[in-house]
């Protein structure tokens, strides 16, 4: 496969510190956004120490997925599970980042598949050309671990009510609160020439509707798709850190 990629993060207008991490690895085709949440600067610990230690483990465990030793799904799923114990360890040693913990999404290709997983309230979208339709449609492929969510799935609250919910950043699951964690996956079967994959932390898209950042990846060039959207982002208040990673599929 030939890939794009760019990752970019940005510090917002109301933070003193970024919080966020992210990781672009294009040799392994694995791409992530980690928004790090705690206080004296832990939750640019956690985000960090789960970007590091993902990559540390595709690095040196990736002859595994090349000679068919290992699934993909278990094997990612087993990188985010020692990320979790590595930021929970350090958390318990050091008084100051107790309670530090951070949200995780990942975009890993493989073998023309996209693997999706995630932790938190991070997002991953797709962007892909629908023959039908004679344009771009765009389609969520995480779902996040959040309080508002779980109401929406339950039936406490519709989706149109959840647009005006004063309670939209109470996630119910983390990478670093607890000794494990369960981490969600989803698998894309067929990747096809174009598509276009975007992780980012809620500091983007808190800021709008689904049908916007559609029209986003139609009008905008996917070399200046992740500043456009942090700059889009600023404007419509940038409250939080903002981290954005585009990935393309120029060829299969």
């Amino acid at each position: 496969m030939k890939i794009s990629s760019k990752g970019l993060t940005d510090l917002g207008k109301a933070r003193t510190n970024n919080e966020d991490s992210y990781g672009i690895y294009d040799d392994m085709h694995l791409y992530i956004v980690a928004d790090g949440m705690g206080g004296h600067n832990a939750g640019e610990v956690a985000s960090k120490v789960t970007v590091d230690t993902i990559y540390e483990y595709f690095k040196e465990n990736f002859k595994l997925l090349k000679h068919k030793k290992e699934d993909p799904v278990i094997f990612l799923k087993k990188a985010i599970k020692l990320a979790n114990k590595n930021v929970y360890n350090r958390s318990q040693k050091n008084p100051e980042e107790a309670g530090m913990g951070t949200t995780i999404t990942v975009i890993f290709l493989f073998e023309k598949k996209a693997y999706i997983a995630w932790v938190g309230d991070s997002r991953v979208y797709i962007s892909r050309y629908d023959m039908t339709e004679g344009k771009r449609l765009l389609s969520q492929i995480t779902t996040d671990h959040s309080l508002i969510e779980e109401q929406i799935a339950n039936e406490i609250i519709t989706r149109e009510e959840a647009e005006t919910y004063e309670i939209k950043d109470i996630i119910t699951r983390a990478v670093g609160f607890n000794p494990d964690v369960e981490v969600d996956c989803n698998v894309l079967k067929e990747l096809k020439k174009d598509d276009i994959f975007m992780a980012c932390s809620d500091g983007y898209y808190r800021y709008f509707k689904p049908i916007e950042i559609a029209n986003t990846f139609v009008k905008v060039d996917f070399n200046d798709l992740a500043q456009h959207m942090i700059d889009k982002a600023l404007e419509r208040g940038g409250e939080d850190n903002i981290t954005i990673a585009t990935v393309k599929i120029e060829e299969l």
